[in-house]
């Protein structure tokens, strides 16, 4: 073909084509560059260069994240720089079409061997890397393996079109050069070995047919080459391939802080600037809490929007899609992707141009389609209509990470749904109803279960040391080497307290010296904030850095995975930096300092597996220290589960999902016990009191169902370690009694029924009287006086009278979903008045509501306490009893209740008592349902056929309450089927199986110093 002609042809196409193309890029950098402010990725590359760098030269260059699945990461490489490489082919190609010089080559490099033949090796090996995609493809089709396939969702016939489009670019490339080779214009030698064996085939079938018809057949090879090229731009321009040019963009503005976006959530930012409790009053109505719509998302997120691939690495691992939730945190990458590309003409529009559109317009740009809440369609996770992302797709994420750490360009799936999340609970309360419960629990007693803030040092009871408590036995923490942070579930939990004793043990025998906080000692916060709710995890942060400052906290040893994650980087961001360890870490120090020595044991050889908890693994990469603890066990084999490391399954209870009742699906926590039952092993080993109860509760529904063993057993590896050192080796574990029946330790416990007994005496009704633990709703009780006051957030005000409050009620979440109306009941008796309360169906936090309502009486899963100790009230400024909201700091101060009435007091879940027992006067009460920005109104309870006389008539008029809940052994006149009773429904926990869709609740009824097991010390 005429040079000349070629080149025509040639400007022909670029001319028609790549206006498109700019039009698109520049489309897309309006887009994403509108988002809002990320001053901290901006910092994070000018402040880190050489951080930077290495990023790209590591997960771009050196493919490291894609390379974790082998093959389909060879295959990607292969691509990829072909990708690179193959740019010096179009160099060439160009350089040719406009010179019209046929033996054009690139300037000092353009005869180097090793670039000729990099150049045919990278194009053969695409081709292989081409050949493996269609087959990983072909063998996981959705419409063979449906929710199986990692690509269910995805665009798989635009990846068709892709991988055809770059075969193309292949075999156009080969033509062109071939041809060239044929008619000696070739500027390598033979190493360019391809192209001279396809110029070979050219010559030996006479397609040349004369120096003409090669200059043709070169022409057409090259105009080929440059045609397919610019449509293929087209296609990636407007496909998911863009993440070619975006992916290294997006990698390069990365968090700054850790590998990859675990760890720490980032800080709730409002126009770049991070929002503290101390800015609430400053708040104005530009004000963004969280996200709630697309113009929310910072530059950043909408970067990961445009560089997601489709490829469904995050879908495989995510512990939600595998149990058939509907939450993928692929498709809620790629919903909000098309809801932002839909929506942006409206975004990019000036304020004349919105004014004018139709109401078509408006339809087709989702101006008014919200980005949470009730999707329409046959699949959540791919609505048709309706919100963007349903509130069950948001709620069911465990914040394991498991999706962050696969992705292959760094997309912050986790901050996503905790900024989504921080909207729906700050502006719309728009939550779960169990997470009610939660909210409560830490803001009015620090902790999760609502339970006495001032009984957390009731684990060491028994021990052979004395334990010293800061401020009592030390001054502060430099007198020891460590702050043992015992954590609320190590405090209050019975299963986990035996670890927290095991780990106290282990650091006396080795020498170690060690301090505990005791009362003074609160919730880390790490289920408010993973659940939303920023400002009651800050006001539990900004109280325990103060005591850290206070008591010269420096060096922490925890043994709560979710404690050890918070302390260490997420207290950062409030000015205290902080020596954070796991409990596994400083006893596999010990061990290998010769300071706890385990030792061989009389009984059989046992298979112990290990699972890695999410928030110590793939959160703080922190595999092997549990791993070389067990491994130095003498008479134990370690057997791994396949899924295991950063692969690890999650345990189910991660973003304050151990507090959710799991309604949709296979339960998180049997899939996982499964899969350790199918190892064989006779224990399984934890490294956190979460995974802790999720996998005992898996465990308890195997063996209930006689899939697993009476003998198998879930222990924390310090449990092992100490009966190791000790020389105990396993004895035989008594089976489980499928109804515990015992004769009472003393007057103040009554016999225990079984789940079937007490379920056919209790009547129905809804969840917020009782504990946010309840599988069945609870009846409410009488309201009466808060125990000591206000909320964390609530200024000390005057007593006055209050009305009082009726109980919130949970969603029914027996229909598939968290969010489920629950459906109407008859209304209270009369004497029970409804207090008034928000909206919150459409309303915010921040509307002020008309009055205060003194809450209902609720009691926790206490521990048995046969001698309740009298507490003194704390003081104002720590007082967490109720009554008031987290928003009350600048609202009309509340008045508390002068002679209230004496309320019903909640009768021990595991020991309801006979009807016609008389209360105990004796008996401190606690008010634990105080008011709270975070009760959910639900309809009122059907009121008894023949209530019993009212506990409060019974009760003395003015008792005072005390501040220990666990003190609260004997129920009061428990009168069968009637509104003052609460939770009588409620069976003893241990013997109902994990697996009936119930949220998580402590075991507080078992003694500690007794065991089933050696292994329980």
């Amino acid at each position: 073909m005429d040079t000349k002609l070629t080149l025509i042809l040639g400007l022909i196409l670029n001319i028609a084509i790549l206006p498109f193309a700019l039009k698109r890029v520049l489309f897309l950098v309006r887009l994403i560059t509108g988002g809002q402010p990320a001053p901290d990725r901006i910092a994070g590359v000018t402040g880190r260069v050489s951080a930077a760098l290495k990023n790209q030269l590591v997960e771009v260059l050196g493919q490291k994240k894609l390379l974790k699945w082998s093959i389909p990461g060879i295959a990607h490489s292969f691509v990829m720089y072909a990708f690179l490489i193959l740019g010096t082919v179009y160099v060439e190609a160009y350089g040719i079409l406009l010179s019209t010089d046929e033996k054009w080559k690139i300037p000092l490099v353009g005869d180097w061997w090793i670039l000729g033949f990099g150049q045919d090796m990278i194009g053969v090996l695409c081709l292989v890397g081409l050949l493996t995609f269609s087959l990983i493809r072909y063998k996981n089709q959705p419409a063979k393996l449906g929710r199986k396939s990692r690509f269910k969702g995805s665009h798989t016939g635009g990846a068709w079109v892709v991988l055809i489009m770059i075969f193309n670019v292949i075999w156009t490339m080969f033509l062109f050069r071939g041809a060239a080779a044929a008619a000696g214009n070739l500027p390598y030698g033979n190493e360019a070995f391809f192209s001279h064996a396809i110029g070979d085939v050219i010559n030996s079938i006479g397609l040349h047919h004369g120096d003409t018809g090669l200059e043709i057949l070169e022409g057409v090879g090259l105009l080929l080459h440059i045609g397919i090229m610019l449509v293929f731009l087209i296609i990636v321009l407007n496909s998911k391939h863009l993440h070619i040019f975006v992916a290294p963009i997006n990698i390069m503005f990365k968090r700054p802080d850790s590998p990859v976006a675990l760890g720490a959530v980032k800080e709730m930012i409002s126009h770049g600037k991070p929002i503290t409790l101390e800015d609430v009053e400053d708040m104005d109505e530009d004000t963004v809490l969280g996200i709630g719509s697309i113009e929310d998302f910072s530059w950043k997120g909408l970067l990961d929007m445009a560089s997601c691939t489709e490829c469904g690495r995050c879908q495989s691992q995510c512990p939600a899609w595998n149990t058939e939730k509907p939450l993928s945190p692929k498709m809620l990458i790629m919903n909000s992707r098309d809801h932002a590309f839909a929506k942006a003409p409206y975004l990019m529009a000036d304020e004349a141009t919105r004014e004018a559109m139709t109401p078509e317009q408006l339809t087709e740009y989702e101006v008014d389609r919200p980005l949470v809440g009730v999707s329409e369609g046959e699949y959540a996770w791919h609505p048709e209509g309706g919100a963007i992302i349903d509130n069950d797709v948001l709620w069911s994420c465990t914040n394991c990470g498991a999706c962050v750490n696969q992705c292959p360009v760094d997309i912050e799936h986790v901050d996503h749904i905790v900024d989504m999340r921080r909207y729906q609970v700050l502006v719309e309360a728009n939550f779960p109803a169990e997470l009610n419960g939660l909210f409560k629990g830490l803001e009015n007693k620090g902790n999760p279960w609502n339970m006495n803030p001032n009984a957390r040092m009731e684990w060491a009871q028994g021990l052979d040391f004395d334990v010293k408590v800061v401020g009592e036995d030390v001054q502060d923490l430099t007198e020891v080497d460590w702050l043992f942070w015992v954590g609320c579930a190590g405090a209050y939990e019975d299963r986990a307290k035996k670890t927290t004793r095991a780990v106290a043990e282990l650091l006396d025998m080795a020498g170690v010296s060690f301090a505990v906080l005791g009362n003074g000692e609160t919730c880390t916060g790490d289920s408010a904030r993973r659940a939303g709710n920023e400002f009651v995890f800050q006001a539990l942060a900004q109280q325990n850095i103060e005591t850290f400052n206070e008591h010269k906290v420096k060096k922490v040893v925890s043994t709560c995975a979710h404690c050890f994650n918070t302390l260490k980087n997420e207290y950062k961001q409030f000015g205290i930096e902080l020596e954070v360890v796991h409990h596994t870490q400083l006893l596999n120090r010990l061990v290998r300092e010769k300071k706890l020595t385990p030792v061989a044991a009389p009984g059989p050889t046992r298979k112990i597996t290990y699972h890695d908890p999410c928030f110590l693994g793939r959160h703080n990469q922190v595999y092997s220290p549990p791993r070389e603890l067990l491994q130095v066990i003498p008479g134990s084999e370690v057997v791994e589960m396949p899924r295991n490391s950063e692969r690890s399954f999650c345990c189910g209870a991660g973003g304050a999902r151990m507090w959710m009742e799991e309604t949709i699906g296979e339960r998180i926590n049997v899939n996982r016990t499964v899969e350790a039952v199918g190892t064989g092993a006779d224990q399984i080993a934890v490294g956190c009191p979460f995974c802790r109860t999720m996998l005992e509760d898996g465990l308890t529904s195997e063996q209930d169902a006689g899939r697993a063993g009476e003998e198998v057993e879930v222990l924390d590896v310090a449990q092992l370690l100490l009966a190791s050192v000790k020389g105990e080796g396993k004895k035989v574990k008594e089976a489980k009694p499928k109804a515990k029946v015992t004769t009472p330790a003393s007057p103040a416990e009554a016999t225990p029924e079984t789940a079937a007994e007490v379920e056919a005496k209790a009547p129905a009704a809804p969840a917020g009287g009782g504990s946010l633990f309840d599988a069945a709703p609870a009846a409410p009780a009488e309201s009466k006086p808060a125990a000591s006051g206000g909320s964390l957030f609530d200024t000390p005000a005057p007593a006055a009278d209050k009305p009082a409050e009726t109980p919130a009620a949970k969603a029914d979440l027996g229909g598939g979903s968290l969010f489920d109306t629950p459906a109407p009941e008859p209304a209270k008796p009369a004497e029970e008045k409804p207090a008034a309360k928000a909206d919150l169906g459409g309303g915010s936090l921040f509307d002020v509501a008309p009055t205060e309502a003194a809450p209902a009486a609720e009691a926790p899963k206490a521990a048995p306490a046969e001698e309740p100790k009298a507490e003194a009230a704390p003081a104002p400024e720590a007082d967490l009893g109720g009554g008031g909201s987290l928003f009350d700091i600048v609202a009309e101060k509340k008045a508390e209740a002068a002679a209230p009435a004496a309320a019903a007091e909640e009768p021990k879940a595991e020991a309801p008592a006979p009807a016609a027992e008389a209360p105990k006067a004796e008996a401190p009460k606690v008010d634990l349902n105080a008011g709270s920005l975070f009760d959910i109104p639900a309809a009122e309870p059907a009121a008894p056929a023949a209530p019993a006389a009212p506990v409060a008539e019974e009760a003395p008029a003015a008792e005072p309450e005390a501040a220990e809940p666990e003190a609260a052994a004997e129920p009061e006149a428990a009168e069968p089927a009637t509104a003052a009773e609460p939770e009588a429904e409620k069976a003893p926990e241990p013997e109902k199986p994990k697996s009936s869709g119930e949220a998580n609740q402590p075991k507080t009824d078992v003694n500690i110093n007794e065991a089933g097991s050696l292994f329980d010390l």
